[in-house]
Formats: structure tokens, C-alpha cells, sequence
């Protein structure tokens, strides 16, 4: 591969991964949107069955039924029950809180990783890691301000989804060390759909045309999502990618201020800043991994 072969593909990588920041933006801002009508068990349950729906119909005209075979079942259930959790607090941290602070608290998930790494992984971090745990939490409390008057516990919400999605991201590792990722999308989606269809009958709604539209794209944006961050990688490698994750932050901050009027203030600003300051420390301290030539 000649170097100028090796840059355009990772252009490619690139194009794609901020692509798949503004399907997750806009994913969350149409579920901030939906929320505001419908009960938030109902909106995450019709999420998951039409990402169910979606890739069983590609798996079973990809490779049939021999593609749904796992040799850890059990595990695939704990990692629906803790994306579950991530998916709910969430939602429901979007009935109070700006969708700018909720995307940005829930990028402190590198954070945790490194945390949670050396229990699950042996995996020791560096001084360069700790700072970067350091500073996410100083953006966290800058954030939240619990100091204040306006300080609220609905800001602990997103906060809780960033630590349920670092467990997820740890699970789905093990998880993938003997399934494929079509595999592992598919048990943590049908896990998901019939956990929350057991919950739904409760929480039961009549979606006018217009929502159920937009649950339809909701579903469609989260499947397209992971389907364009798994291409990207064959293209460039992690560390090259993974700080284009950001770009959501920036995109949720343009869909808070265009959709519901939400300006983040200044401390907000500083906040969220020194999230994404964080988050570049993390992937800046990991072995790159080199891009998968085939396409």
C-alpha cells in the first residue's frame, strides 16, 4: 500500500466516524424529542425491536441460522441488562437535563475504562491516564455544580450512563473473544426487546404517525451507527478515529440550541472542555492498531 493510498483511506476512516457522531447526536435528539410525548420504557423498547428486527433479517440472508450460535449466552445477557441500564438513565436524564451536558458527561465512559481496567483486563494505567481521569471528573463537577443552587440529581443520570457504557464496552470485549460482532448485535438486541416487553404492556402508548415515524428512524440511526463505526476501523486505526468520537459533543450542542432553545453557559463550555481533554489524554496514551487492509 503506497503512502498516498494508506491517507486517502484513512480520510475514508475519518469521513465516517464523524458520521457516525452526527447519527448518534441525532439519534439522541430525537429521542429527547420523543420523550417529550411518550413514556421513555416505550420509546427504548421501540428502539430495540426494530434494531432486533433489522439485524435478524441481515443475518438470516447473510448466513442463516448457524450465525446465531454463541457459546456464551449468559454473558450476552448481562451485557443487554447493563446497556439496558445505560439506554434508561439515559432517556431519562434527557426529561431534565440540555442534551449538550448529557452527551458530554457520558464521554467520561473512557475514564471509567481506565478505572475499571485493572479489575477486569489486569491492565495498569499510566500517570498520563490518571490525569486524564483527574480532569474528566473536574469537568464533571464543573458541570453538575452541586455547589449551586441549580444543581439537580437528574445530572447524576447521564453520569451513571457513562459508567453502565464503560461496563459494556469491557463486556462486549469479552464477549467478542469468541463472537462475532454481528453475533454480539444481535443477542444484546433481542435480550433487550424482551426484557423491555415485559416492562411495555405498563408503560403502553398510541404513537400518532408523525412519532412512529421517528421511532422507525430512531431504530434505524442506532443500527446504521454501529454498522458505520465498524467499516470506519477498516480503514484507520483506532487512535486515529476514536477522538472523532467528539465531534457528538459538538453536534448535540448544535441540535440543543436549534431544537430546544438550550444555550450552554460558560462553566458549561469549561466543562465540557475539559471532558473532551480527557478523552484525548485516553486515546492518546493507546497503542495504535493498524487498519484492516481488505475492504
Amino acid at each position: 500500500m503506497t503512502p498516498h493510498h494508506g491517507a486517502h483511506r484513512q480520510v475514508i476512516g475519518m469521513w465516517l466516524m464523524a458520521g457516525v457522531a452526527l447519527m448518534f447526536a441525532s439519534h439522541d435528539a430525537i429521542s429527547k424529542t420523543l420523550i417529550y410525548s411518550l413514556p421513555v420504557i416505550f420509546v427504548a423498547w421501540a428502539r430495540y425491536l426494530v434494531h432486533s428486527t433489522l439485524v435478524t433479517t441481515v443475518l438470516l440472508r447473510n448466513g442463516g441460522a448457524k450465525v446465531f450460535h454463541t457459546r456464551r449466552p449468559w454473558l450476552h445477557l448481562l451485557r443487554a441488562v447493563v446497556l439496558l441500564a445505560d439506554s434508561l438513565s439515559f432517556l431519562f436524564g434527557l426529561t431534565h437535563v440540555p442534551i449538550a451536558e448529557s452527551t458530554a458527561l457520558v464521554f467520561l465512559a473512557p475514564a471509567f475504562v481506565t478505572i475499571l481496567s485493572p479489575l477486569m483486563f489486569g491492565i495498569k494505567a499510566d500517570r498520563w491516564q490518571w490525569l486524564s481521569v483527574v480532569l474528566g471528573f473536574i469537568g464533571v463537577l464543573v458541570i453538575i455544580n452541586p455547589a449551586s443552587d441549580a444543581f439537580s440529581l437528574w445530572m447524576l443520570f447521564p453520569l451513571a450512563t457513562a459508567l453502565f457504557f464503560a461496563l459494556y464496552q469491557m463486556l462486549t470485549q469479552l464477549a467478542g473473544e469468541t463472537d462475532s460482532p454481528s453475533v454480539c448485535s444481535f443477542y444484546v438486541g433481542v435480550f433487550c426487546t424482551l426484557i423491555l416487553s415485559a416492562i411495555v404492556p405498563f408503560y403502553w402508548a398510541d404513537p400518532d404517525w408523525l412519532q412512529l415515524g421517528l421511532l422507525l428512524v430512531l431504530g434505524g440511526l442506532g443500527l446504521c451507527a454501529h454498522f458505520l463505526m465498524a467499516k470506519s476501523y477498516r480503514y484507520a486505526s483506532s487512535s486515529v478515529l476514536a477522538p472523532l468520537g467528539y465531534l457528538q459533543i459538538i453536534f448535540a450542542v448544535a441540535y440543543g440550541i436549534l431544537l430546544f432553545g438550550n444555550y450552554p453557559g460558560t462553566a458549561s463550555m469549561f466543562g465540557i472542555g475539559l471532558i473532551f481533554l480527557s478523552g484525548l489524554l485516553v486515546y492518546a496514551r493507546r497503542q495504535p492498531v493498524a487498519p484492516v487492509s481488505q475492504v
